[in-house]
């Protein structure tokens, strides 16, 4: 059930007002999931009425589109300082971790718009567009740059993408540390860095001898 918590004080300013407003609906989605969002369930984790959330949303779509903004904004300020001094694969390596740390309503938030669970809502189905095209539009480039054609760039910034969050997930349950799970990614980055082979052969490591002679 929503906090019950008294009413708003009149003296915080429209920033702060917005702040609480956008904490309240990720703590909606946190706990009910995006399916459950509703001005009214944030009007009443916030403690305050729909009129409140209405002053500073203009719908649900522009609430959610702002949510998920906000969300970004953090880690786009981060990835764009850290991309000053690192590169490649470890700006990825960089990335994950800023994801890693979020705390896990932040992270369901995004993972929602990664993989569209909940989208029982078309009004929201354009954020969702919008907002892969905006990740995909920040890592595409640097993935071209070792040879492959768009289409195949967006595609293997997607699926490493979705094995962020996935990796994130068994941090979040402590089935695998965060190092190891950076160094899971690290695999999979490396696997797509360079120039494809001819014929887009995937190129393999030459097996260990001691494997080779097994039984």
């Amino acid at each position: 059930m929503p906090r019950s918590v008294a009413e708003p004080r009149p003296y915080l300013r429209a920033g702060e007002r917005r702040t609480q407003l956008l904490d309240a609906a990720a703590a909606v989605i946190g706990r009910e999931g995006l399916g459950n969002l509703t001005v009214a369930g944030v009007a009443a984790e916030a403690g305050v009425s729909r009129q409140w959330v209405y002053e500073h949303f203009s719908d649900l779509d522009d609430l959610y589109r702002s949510l998920i903004l906000d969300r970004l904004a953090t880690l786009d300020a981060d990835i764009d300082t850290a991309k000053t001094r690192l590169t490649g694969i470890e700006l990825a390596t960089f990335a994950a971790r800023q994801v890693f740390a979020l705390i896990p309503a932040d992270r369901r938030i995004l993972r929602a718009l990664v993989d569209g669970a909940g989208w029982n809502r078309p009004e929201l189905a354009g954020i969702e567009s919008e907002l892969r095209e905006r990740i995909l539009g920040r890592w595409t480039g640097f993935v071209r740059r070792a040879g492959y054609d768009e289409l195949e760039a967006r595609t293997i910034v997607w699926a490493v993408v979705n094995a962020v969050f996935g990796l994130a997930d068994q941090v979040e349950r402590e089935s695998l540390g965060v190092e190891r799970a950076v160094a899971l990614l690290e695999l999979l980055v490396t696997a797509f860095n360079g120039p494809p082979a001819s014929g887009h052969r995937v190129r393999r490591r030459p097996a260990r001898a001691d494997t080779i002679h097994q039984n």
